[in-house]
């Protein structure tokens, strides 16, 4: 097949979709699959991808994605730039006879009238914005009866979809790790700084944990001008440590030796954090979002819902290595039997040529 992937690349950003996205695109390509990546907004380095062509793209511009269908003439479109100019996007290749899969990434992807959640004053500005991006989310989303297929990274999501043909394939992640190497016993948090990740909770744990023979070291790009201080230490416990932004390989390694990943974000999509602590070997606790039920029903760590809970989980958790290394277990199992790359790469290739047979009438 022919398949043109509609996202943000790694060459502008290192995130989840694009992370994901780019290892996709090698995966199929693997499988003998013509793959070509349209960058939202182009990309700001030079990485070379030898697996796939890469050309710029920019949502909602009908004169870009028509250049892309013209030099890649595919005979499917992936999309998974959250609902950003979903309804436009999806429109045109319905008229150009392309058929669109449509990929869930977040839990706003799921809801019709989403809006980003921000640590804000209600003012008047700000509740004009909501209303704004509430409208906009709802047009976006009517453009989903135009789509042809729809897959879902989360299974809980999946039926939330107005799509008839729909799947869940999970996410999946590089094993490959850097070897890392930390005096004393850590417990790790990864993520993007930003609001909606409530980088402040695990700081607040590590103060409530300055009695434990252990240390809290947080991995993550400060996005949020309003959280740089988390880069000062003269403004963080004693036991907490800013690692600053690492590759996926760098926080492998991190996360293979830490006791756990704690994970205070609000309920997104699933997190590549929580697959990278899986095949690691790593137990997740989990403050509130538990993605699919997995973390409590495969017993791979906790969801306590509350501070207290999480502060209490983490000290039984290092109480008790006997328990630890049987989550361990199991979160290893889980990540061979869900999350491998070229398996899950062939699940989606798959989905892709039922959606592609009966235009070509097969």
């Amino acid at each position: 097949m022919r398949i043109l992937i509609l996202a943000q690349h790694l060459g502008r950003a290192l995130g989840g979709i694009e992370i994901q996205c780019d290892l996709l695109a090698r995966e199929l390509a693997a499988l003998g699959h013509t793959v070509h990546y349209g960058a939202a907004h182009g990309i700001e380095t030079t990485a070379a991808t030898p697996a796939y062509a890469v050309s710029r793209w920019m949502p909602g511009s009908p004169a870009s994605l028509a250049q892309l269908l013209k030099e890649a003439a595919p005979d499917v479109v992936y999309l998974r730039h959250n609902k950003s100019a979903l309804r436009r996007t999806a429109g045109q290749l319905r008229a150009a006879g392309v058929p669109l899969v449509f990929a869930v990434s977040s839990l706003q992807d799921v809801q019709p009238w989403s809006y980003h959640r921000k640590h804000a004053a209600a003012t008047p500005r700000r509740l004009a914005s909501i209303v704004w991006q509430r409208l906009r989310s709802r047009w976006n989303w009517s453009g989903l009866r135009w789509a042809a297929g729809a897959v879902s990274l989360n299974p809980h999501y999946t039926e939330r979809l107005p799509v008839a043909r729909r799947i869940h394939i999970p996410d999946a992640m590089e094993t490959a790790a850097v070897p890392f190497r930390w005096p004393r016993r850590y417990v790790a948090w990864v993520a993007q700084i930003k609001d909606y990740k409530n980088p402040g909770d695990y700081i607040e744990l590590a103060r409530r944990c300055a009695d434990l023979d252990l240390d809290f070291l947080l991995v993550g790009a400060v996005i949020s001008p309003r959280y740089a201080w988390i880069a000062d230490p003269a403004r963080t416990p004693a036991n907490f440590r800013y690692l600053g932004q690492r590759t996926p390989a760098e926080v492998n390694g991190i996360l293979a030796g830490a006791q756990a990943l704690v994970h205070t974000c609000d309920p997104e999509g699933f997190g590549n954090n929580f697959i990278q602590a899986w095949q690691q070997g790593t137990p997740t606790l989990s403050l509130r979002f538990d993605p699919g039920g997995l973390i409590e029903g495969r017993g791979l760590g906790a969801v306590p819902g509350s501070l207290d809970g999480l502060e209490q989980a983490l000290r039984a958790l290092v109480a008790d290595p006997h328990r630890r290394a049987a989550m361990a277990a199991r979160a290893r199992q889980h990540a061979d039997e869900q999350h491998d790359p070229r398996r899950n790469a062939q699940r989606l290739a798959d989905f892709l040529a039922a959606v592609v047979r009966p235009r070509s009438g097969a």
